[in-house]
Order: structure tokens, then sequence, then C-alpha cells
């Protein structure tokens, strides 16, 4: 009797465990369908063709046809990023982008760290226009969940359903100070055993195919070629995720390309940035429920080729928001030399600091400037300058600030330090007593930068931002 139970709990313990194997894979019974994941990462709100790359009109195309052709069950994905970086996009706040995500039947986004550049007041109103669900299961604000994203989704193609987890990750200081108070992004082991409990949940309830979506990436991979990696290659993800609970991964925020095997077998991709590439993984079953994944990185030049027609959506969205103006061909000036980016941040300092002296009169500024970048594509070429032109240069909506600061900090960070900060000053090193109170006009993502030490005295109202310092430049014939 005692051998008879012991086999009866072996033979259990076999069925448990061939259960559980089975919950990792397809259980559905009669022809698999083969499904083909699209993910889109770090679009940057290119939405219009213009000189240096090329819009979604003929993507939109290119989707559409594949939806309508039958051979594959497509699933379009967003690894965040979308809205952010062109006028088109930005002056709506990413609603444009979020009405053609809707037409080109996004299945979800995942959350990146240029959604909150106008802070998370914006991201409700966009999830509520949104056909498809945001996520980011490791978001909270003062320790509670948030109204405007989810952890996960699901998905049916074909009888199947397909489990979506969406992440975003360690990138909180990339985010304006004054957006990021009680936001906060669980990482490491926590955010682990966030995706590991709901990819669980997600099997339970049926789900036979996990994609894990993380607006995270590595930093040094740059090859359409498959490479394979180990767990210390990814700092941003634990490979225990791939022993079972993820079965294909889709990365962003670093805006490389590539496609990385982990020790696990699970393959990660990235497909660039700002519509370069989009990455591709078809997913084939065979009839026991196992799967080989097909992974690969399309250029625009398939899905945004010429010989694709233009949806028209594209041109009636752009019609919708810009029904009076078009700020791709409203010339403002005309520039008689290439400005490279230094040339243009180090104008942008010169015009804080003469608009700051305008502006506050009864201030002794001594310095504008600060942490000024330029954005895709970097440079200012020579001829018509337009205002979308200058949208992409500095798309970023940082109010102009007048702060002051002790000298000890304005040596520290804005004299010595060149290779992050751009200025244009009236006063040297030598000459700044550190005990001293000096005011300066720099920027909100500057100025709430903590170790910078600056306490704001007022702010420049009227939505004018750097770029609008330079259109103004531009337009009474300013030149390089």
């Amino acid at each position: 009797m005692k051998h008879f139970a012991k086999l009866t709990a072996a033979l259990l313990f076999l069925l448990s465990v061939a259960g559980a194997l089975c919950a990792c894979g397809p259980r559905r019974k009669g022809p698999l369908p083969e499904l083909a994941f699209y993910a889109v990462n770090d679009l940057h709100g290119k939405f219009m063709d213009s000189d240096t790359q090329p819009g979604v009109d003929e993507f939109t195309t290119f989707m559409k046809d594949l939806y309508a052709d039958g051979a594959q069950e497509e699933i379009l994905l967003s690894s965040g990023d979308m809205w952010q970086g062109t006028v088109e996009s930005s002056a709506n706040k990413g609603k444009l982008m979020t009405e053609w995500m809707n037409e080109a039947n996004f299945a979800a986004m995942t959350l990146g760290n240029h959604e909150y550049d106008w802070g998370a007041d914006v991201l409700t109103p966009n999830s509520e226009l949104a056909e498809f669900p945001f996520l980011a299961l490791n978001v909270t604000y003062n320790g509670e969940a948030v109204n405007y994203c989810k952890a996960s989704a699901v998905v049916e193609r074909g009888g199947m359903k397909i489990g979506l987890i969406g992440a975003i990750g360690d990138c909180l200081s990339s985010i304006s100070g004054e957006f990021s108070g009680g936001l906060e992004f669980a990482t490491g082991d926590e955010l682990t055993e966030l995706v590991k409990a709901e990819s669980t949940r997600l099997r339970k309830a049926g789900c036979d195919f996990i994609v894990y979506s993380i607006h995270d990436g590595g930093d040094s991979f740059s090859s359409r070629g498959i490479v394979d990696v180990t767990d210390a290659d990814m700092p941003y993800y634990d490979t225990k995720l791939s022993d079972g609970y993820v079965d294909l991964v889709f990365e962003a925020h670093t805006h490389r390309s590539y496609i990385l095997k982990d020790e696990y077998g699970i393959y990660h991709m990235q497909a660039g940035s700002e519509n370069r590439y989009l990455s591709r993984a078809v997913v084939s079953f065979g009839a026991s429920g196992d799967y080989t994944v097909t992974p690969s990185l399309i250029g625009a030049r398939e899905y945004a080729d010429s010989k694709l027609d233009d949806d028209p959506v594209v041109d009636d969205l752009f019609r919708k928001y810009f029904p009076d103006s078009d700020p791709y061909n409203t010339v403002l000036g005309k520039n008689a030399s290439k400005w490279n980016s230094s040339d243009i941040a180090e104008k942008v300092a010169e015009l804080y600091y003469k608009r700051g002296v305008e502006t506050w009169k009864e201030y002794d500024i001594v310095l504008g400037g600060g942490y000024l970048k330029t954005r895709n594509p970097y440079d200012l070429a020579s001829g018509n300058v337009t205002y979308a032109d200058l949208y992409s240069l500095l798309p970023f909506d940082n109010a102009i600030v007048l702060g002051k600061i002790s000298g000890r900090n304005l040596k520290a960070n804005f004299l010595s330090d060149k290779d992050n900060y751009h200025t244009y000053s009236k006063i040297s090193a030598g000459d700044v007593v550190d005990s001293q109170t000096y005011y300066i006009v720099v920027d909100s993502y500057t100025s709430t930068y903590k170790r910078n030490g600056i306490e704001e005295v007022a702010r420049l109202g009227g939505g004018i931002y750097a770029r609008d310092l330079v259109a103004d430049y531009i337009s009474a014939g300013g030149r390089k």
C-alpha cells in the first residue's frame, strides 16, 4: 500500500509538471496561426515626410496591406517615446500621434520617458483618446498606481491569446525635475518580481505566448545580425525572466538597432529610432505547441518605399491639427551657412542672456545657458529655415527661468563644465566670489536639476521656448 501511495504521488507530481510545461506554450487544438509581431520604438513624433527621413504615410499603407492579405496574424506594438520631437506631434502634446496609432491598429504602447515631457497630466487624456492600452506595470505616483496605464493586455489572434507586458526602464532621471516629483519606476529585482507575477497571472488566464516590451535597452550593441549575450551584457534585464516567463522582448530608449539572443534562447530587439527601422518577429508553432521565432530588422526602404501609396489619413490628421498654417512650408528666413549643434546651443545661450536682461532689468544677470543639446537632425542646414526645422532641433518645452545661484555652484557647474553646459557669460571664473549670489538665465530642465543649486526667481511666460528665440532671431535677419 505504501508503494502504491508513493507511485500515486509520483504520478501526480509528473502530471503537475506536465501541466506547468503545457501552460508555457500554446494549448489550443487544431492548426495554430503564424504570428508576425511588428514593433516601433522611439519614433519621436516623426509623422510628416522631411528632407532627412520618411514620415508614416507609406508605413500606414504597409501595415494595412499586411492586415488585409491574411497570410499571418499581425500584432503592431510600440515600446515608447512616440510623441515628443516634432511640431506636428508636440504642438498638440501627442494627440495627433495617438489618433494615427488608432488608425494604424496598434495593439499596445509601452510608455517611454519622453511621454512625460509635459507632465503626467498629458497621459490621461491621451489614454482616453487611444483605442489601445498604455502599458507600464512599474509606474507609481506617491506610492499609488496611476490611472493612465496598465500592467498588461491580452490580444487574441487566430484563437490564440497573447499576453503583452510593458515596463519603463531606469530613466526617471531623464525627466525634468518639475515633472518627476512623486513619480517612481520600479527597477532591478523589484521589476523582475513584478514581471514574473504578471506573466504567471497571464499564463493562468490562458495566454499562449508572452511578449515583454520595455522602454530600456542596451547601449553598446549595433548589429542587424543576431548577437548572443549573457545576463551581464544586459544590466536592464534579468534573464531569469527568459526561463518560462517571457517568450519575446522588444526594447527601446537607447536608439540602437540590434537583435540579441540571451542564454535561454529568447530574442531581444530594438529598431534604432525615428522611423529608420522596424522590428519584425515571426512566430511559427509546431503541432505539439513548440514554436520558433524568426527575428529581423527591416529598414525604411521596405516599409516607407515611394512605390507604396501614401495613406490619406496622414494628411487628413495634419490638416485637422494645422488647419490654418503649415509650419513645414512657412519660411522664417534664410540661413547663409550651416549651423552645427554647438553653434545652435551657443546661440540659444546668448539669446537666453539677452532675453533675460531685457525682461528682468532690475537684476544684474551675468550668464545665460544651460544643458543645451539639439536633437535629430542636430544641425541646421543652409538655406530656407522653417519653424518645423527649429522644432525638431529644439523640441523641449522647457520654460526660460531667471535663477539665483551661489558663486561656488556658478563656477563649478557653468563656468567649468564645458562638456555639458553651453553658456554666454559676462563674468569669468576668476571674478566669481564663492559666497556671493549671482543671477543667471537658464531653462527649467537645468534649473530643476538639484546638483546645480539654482533657486528659481521668475520664469518667462507666454509659452516661449528656446526654439522661439531662435525663430525670432532668424526672422529678424539674424545669421550664424
